[in-house]
């Protein structure tokens, strides 16, 4: 199941869908019906998007849920607007009650948009009551609506920064801009690095890491309207010694006010930030004379789609990653079913950042006179003319075409590489017929072994032996096979969604 922390922190990057994850752990008899909702931090005049998700912790899924959801104090300073048509909705007086059935996915979320009224005052709270039933079960909560002063924290689009394999980046994209009309007091920094090709390497004692998944950094000083701020010190990342050279590391800064902040993690405004144990070096700060502080109120941003940089990072040096092609070879009579293996080797030194590549890292030309009637979950047909981007989650594994392009799910590191099987109905065979195995990866620093063929010899019938390629014809066998699928394409897809995440946020261009 997924702790609170967790769910609190994927709904703070706008991902409602994770909440299918909770049911794909054990179940247990006393299991609960259990309510996703957050308490709401809104300014005057301004809208948010929320949404409310029952589920059952354990592998039951629910067939259908209710909702009843208590507008009675809420009314006073905001209004509720659906944006779901999964839901059936009847009001009564000052109560919502709405109906769902599950889909494939379970019971959709009720999502809403919520906006405070002109007239409100930063201060007022209000209790958004929730009733649950679903599956035998019911449960009850609550969504605090809090009415707080809008700041608006703006940081630059994008940001770019170069580094060989090895070396420590300092991280540009490092001013923050207050472009509202209220002083924001204080500002928390969040940090997702690339992964282990570029990790953070600072000691900050204001900055420290939050449950592996982010690093912290939290500001006293008061940003005044207006003005621009920049680090004391650029954060620094340290690039990883295998990263290939023309390979690019995305990272990726935004901020927050500290009460958005508290609201992701379910924290009290007063509680120590960073959630965790802070590092024993200098402390890092904006610079800028600090205002003196006003009356203390909630602060919430206003346009959340104009605080976030994406920081690349170009890969230099001389540590290229080498793939050779592999083909295979196979027996048969018109009619037969063979089977062959196309695939690669990288060769090194640098490892391979497949998950990052959006064209295929292989080709594969089917032979001449045969016909693909089962093809690697991991190859998809490939139009290399298409204007359409190529889509192989979409027709992984589809049979049919004569040419594929394939996927590597991990990240092949020297020495590892990937294994493709096809198998082909001989049709028509007169003499030997081939296709083309052709890897395809910037920077490769061997054009000679980056081609090798797939070959369909008259025969008795049989399975290719999957090991002849690389250029000089020659034996090159992988020694490794892709691995983790599942997980690779997990990380696949969680890139892919905050890249779109970032792209569908920036909005505004940054005027320091």
């Amino acid at each position: 199941m997924l702790t609170h922390s967790t769910r609190r922190w994927l709904a703070g990057l706008g991902v409602a869908g994770a909440f299918v994850a909770a049911s794909a752990t054990p179940a247990h008899a006393a299991d609960p019906l259990e309510i996703a909702a957050w308490d709401v931090l809104v300014a005057p005049g301004h809208t948010t998007y929320n949404f409310i998700a029952t589920y059952i912790a354990g592998e039951e899924q629910l067939k259908s849920a209710t909702l009843d959801l208590d507008l009675s104090a809420v009314n006073d300073v905001a209004t509720i607007e659906l944006i779901t048509s999964d839901w059936e909705c009847v009001p009564s007086g000052e109560t919502l009650h709405c109906e769902a059935e599950a889909t494939e996915w379970g019971v959709p979320s009720l999502d809403y948009y919520l906006t405070a009224k002109a007239d409100a005052k930063p201060g007022q709270k209000a209790e958004l009551g929730i009733k649950a039933a679903g599956g035998g079960k019911t449960a009850s909560s609550s969504v605090t609506v809090t009415i707080a002063e809008g700041v608006d924290l703006q940081s630059e689009p994008e940001a770019k920064a170069d580094g060989d394999p090895g070396a420590t980046v300092g991280l540009p994209g490092d001013v923050v801009r207050n472009s509202g009309d209220n002083t924001a007091h204080g500002a928390v920094l969040r940090l997702q690095t690339d992964d282990y090709r570029s990790p953070y390497v600072g000691d900050f004692s204001n900055c420290g890491d939050f449950e592996g998944r982010a690093i912290i950094c939290t500001f006293d000083t008061d940003l005044e309207p207006g003005k621009s701020y920049r680090l004391s010190e650029k954060l620094p990342v340290k690039l990883d010694k295998g990263a290939r050279t023309g390979s690019t590391l995305h990272n990726y800064v935004d901020w927050l006010t500290k009460d958005d902040w508290a609201q992701i993690i379910d924290d009290d405004p007063g509680s120590p930030l960073p959630p965790s144990t802070p590092s024993t070096g200098d402390k890092l700060s904006l610079v800028e004379l600090p205002a003196a502080r006003q009356a203390s109120v909630p602060q919430t941003d206003v346009d959340q789609t104009n605080n976030f940089t994406v920081i690349d990072i170009k890969v230099g040096g001389n540590n290229p990653a080498d793939l050779a092609a592999v083909g295979g070879t196979a027996a048969g009579k018109v009619g037969d079913k063979v089977t062959v293996t196309a695939g690669f080797t990288n060769l090194g030194p640098a490892t391979v950042d497949a998950w990052r590549l959006t064209e295929p890292i292989v080709t594969v030309e089917i032979p001449k006179g045969t016909e693909a009637i089962e093809v690697s979950e991991e190859c998809a047909p490939y139009d290399k003319d298409s204007e359409e981007p190529w889509n192989p989650w979409e027709h992984g594994g589809e049979p049919g075409a004569d040419l594929y392009g394939c996927i590597s799910a991990g990240d092949p590191e020297p020495g590892v590489g990937g294994k493709y099987p096809f198998t082909l109905r001989i049709d028509k065979l007169t003499g030997p017929t081939s296709g083309k195995v052709t890897t395809h990866l910037d920077g490769d620093p061997k054009a000679d072994n980056n081609e090798a063929a797939v070959v369909i010899k008259p025969g008795n019938g049989g399975s290719g032996d999957g090991g002849n390629g690389g250029g000089d014809g020659g034996s090159l066998p992988i020694t490794g096979g892709n691995t983790g699928l599942i997980a690779g394409i997990g990380g696949l897809l969680l890139a892919a969604g905050v890249g779109g995440y970032v792209v569908a946020r920036r909005r505004t261009r940054f005027v320091a």
